[in-house]
């Protein structure tokens, strides 16, 4: 569990790191926008982690659901039907998932 945390931490971590960066070249700024990516891929892998280990949490569960409803979302957004006020909808999910993930992960104490 130790090792999650500490992966969840550098996940979150990185893209604030490089933003920090972004004072010295504002190039860093951009960096960090694309390092979030990698932060949501690394949330969505150990949420899938923990859900192998923890199948009966409901908060994993809520939180996979939820990432698959933004996705499915966005891809129709994209391909099917463009609409700016969804669009501004799905904007924020991506760090609310992000606060919730941590949230679970630093309060759950056992696998």
């Amino acid at each position: 569990m130790k090792a999650i945390k500490y992966l969840n931490t550098f996940a979150i971590g990185l893209p604030i790191l490089i933003a920090l960066f972004g004072f010295i070249d504002i190039d860093y700024i951009g960096t960090a926008l694309v390092s979030t990516i990698l932060t949501g891929f690394i949330q969505v892998v150990l949420s899938l982690l923990l859900l192998y280990y923890s199948p009966k949490n409901k908060y994993l569960q809520i939180y996979i659901t939820t990432v698959i409803l933004f996705f499915t979302l966005w891809c129709l957004n994209i391909n099917i039907c463009h609409s700016d006020f969804l669009t501004f909808l799905l904007f924020p999910i991506p760090l609310l998932l992000a606060i919730y993930l941590s949230s679970i992960i630093y309060k759950k104490e056992t696998l």
